[in-house]
């Protein structure tokens, strides 16, 4: 296993490993010693927990951006990799830990060797942290969509996400699935109201069976297609759902960037860099957010040509690109929560920002790698 010293020397001063095993979950972080914590007493988390294994129960899961140095780990090319991290001590991380990347070469025999356990009773566990790996985020609500999904069932205490938010969100994807749905079985009388509402319920849940062949036959999709492209069509409705907030926080954050008061010393290097860095960051931003109004719109052009002139054929493509185009949608719908939601944590009070000038550089660095090397202009002009 990897030692710690590589996360130690990338993430020290912008998040120290205490702060991180601290801070709850996010779009990129899954913090489950946090929820062993502050649930260990309850009976539901005993009765039906994440992971099987204890050790992996209490662990930290980290949507991890690949450094150049880490790369030849992964049997296949990808910038985001899903991170593990097992502190020495279990009850703090002062004392560093180990970290291994799920899907690199040879982890499997190394956790299982590492954990005590043999290979059968840890096949439930690998299919977890399997699909993990290949969900764009750790976001609460397509976590437990994905693990609902693949009837995997943790107690409600693992996601941090609000049963209002929850709700309103499934209001939100309702209403535009209601739209669809009603075009596929035609008519609105109350009957036929009440079946719609059905359909609406069971896309919404994990039901995509027999009874809403009708819809599958409108986009013209075989069953698994189907599924695979209603699970990633109420990903893309959750992001949409999302987006708003997470640009108005973004475009706050842009303005905090100047707003920040610095503390330490500072000689003129730092000084020349953290300016730079602030323009280059807003400019980041912006990127980063036109790229997703870009997939976003290849969404609501072929949703509003279907429910407006009746081309199934349009949303029939968006469908079949949707798993792909939802990866990508979601790996930066992530990182700019993520981005967020560590400022709201290192800047509770949005009146009082100030900082330490090393500490300000080393965020602004992180913020900087996380949110550069996108692909949107590509793969919106491909799609």
């Amino acid at each position: 296993m990897q030692r710690l010293g590589g996360l130690l020397k990338n993430m020290r001063g912008l998040r120290s490993l205490e702060a991180l095993y601290r801070t709850a979950s996010t779009s990129r972080v899954l913090n489950l010693f946090q929820v062993y914590e502050q649930n260990k007493e309850e009976d539901e988390y005993a009765r039906r927990p994440f992971f099987q294994d204890p050790t992996l129960n209490r662990a930290i899961y980290v949507k991890h951006r690949l450094r150049s140095d880490e790369t030849y780990l992964m049997p296949r090319s990808s910038p985001v990799a899903t991170k593990i991290i097992f502190p020495f001590d279990k009850t703090t991380l002062r004392a560093g830990g180990q970290s291994i990347l799920v899907g690199q070469t040879g982890y499997q025999a190394t956790l299982i060797e590492m954990l005590g356990g043999e290979q059968h009773s840890m096949e439930e566990d690998f299919t977890l942290l399997s699909l993990l790996s290949k969900l764009p985020s750790l976001d609460p609500f397509l976590l437990k969509e994905t693990l609902t999904r693949y009837n995997y069932t943790p107690a409600d205490c693992y996601f941090a996400m609000s049963n209002a938010d929850i709700e309103r969100m499934r209001s939100f994807a309702g209403e535009q699935i209601r739209q669809l749905i009603t075009l596929a079985f035609g008519g609105s009388n109350n009957q036929m109201s009440q079946s719609i509402r059905r359909m609406v319920d069971a896309i919404l849940t994990k039901d995509t069976e027999s009874r809403l062949d009708p819809l599958r036959i409108t986009l013209g999709l075989d069953g698994q297609q189907f599924e695979d492209s209603i699970f990633s069509w109420k990903g893309f409705l959750y992001f949409k759902w999302q987006f708003n907030g997470s640009m108005t926080k973004l475009k706050a954050l842009s303005v905090a960037l100047d707003r920040v008061t610095l503390d330490g010393a500072m000689d003129r290097a730092l000084e020349t860099s953290i300016t730079t860095q602030r323009v280059s960051l807003k400019k980041a931003i912006q990127k980063a957010a036109r790229g997703c109004v870009a997939i976003l719109g290849l969404y609501d052009d072929a949703f509003n040509d279907l429910v407006q002139h009746g081309n199934a054929a349009a949303f029939r493509k968006f469908l079949l690109e949707a798993p792909r185009l939802f990866i990508e949608l979601g790996h930066s719908m992530g990182v700019m929560s993520h981005i967020t939601s560590f400022w709201d944590y290192r800047f509770p009070n949005p009146n009082r920002l100030h900082m330490q000038a090393s500490e300000f550089h080393e965020m602004l660095t992180e913020f900087l790698t996380s949110l550069t090397e996108t692909t949107y202009d590509d793969l919106s002009r491909r799609s």
